[in-house]
């Protein structure tokens, strides 16, 4: 679950419909089981590691460079990627896809807060989740 930063907005799911059409490119990567397990996978990992700190934050740019780091050294992801999706902005589709992973995230008493940073220079925002720790559990 996430919520907004002034703590009034939830949001438990994803709701295609309401959805800006840019989110369409995320639902043609997700019909990719291979690419699209590793980056979750990858995304779950990271995620992991955050909630073991005792302020947990995620760095949207941060995590995406880092999963991409590390599918590097085993996998050609980003050719992959390129090949199979030519016309899909690859970071801008693992950011949706770690925005997804993030909102099915079931801990009612920890929710993630959503917040967009804009950085001097940058066409556009990246965002920023934080949490309190979350205690424990399979998965995420």
């Amino acid at each position: 679950m996430i919520k907004g930063t002034d703590s009034q907005s939830v949001t438990r799911e994803l709701n295609r419909e309401k959805l800006p059409d840019y989110w369409g490119q995320y639902f043609s990567y997700e019909k990719d089981d291979e690419l699209c397990g590793l980056t979750e996978g990858a995304f779950k990992k990271v995620i992991s590691e955050e909630l073991g700190n005792p302020k947990p934050c995620i760095d949207s740019i941060v995590a995406i460079g880092k999963i991409l780091a590390e599918l590097g050294k085993t996998y050609n992801f980003r050719d992959q990627f390129n090949e199979r999706h030519p016309h899909l902005h690859m970071e801008q589709v693992l950011g949706m896809q770690l925005y997804k992973i993030l909102v099915e995230d079931k801990d009612e008493e920890n929710p993630w807060f959503y917040s967009e940073i804009q950085h001097k220079g940058h066409a556009s925002p990246n965002a920023i989740y934080f949490t309190q720790p979350h205690k424990k559990k399979d998965g995420v």
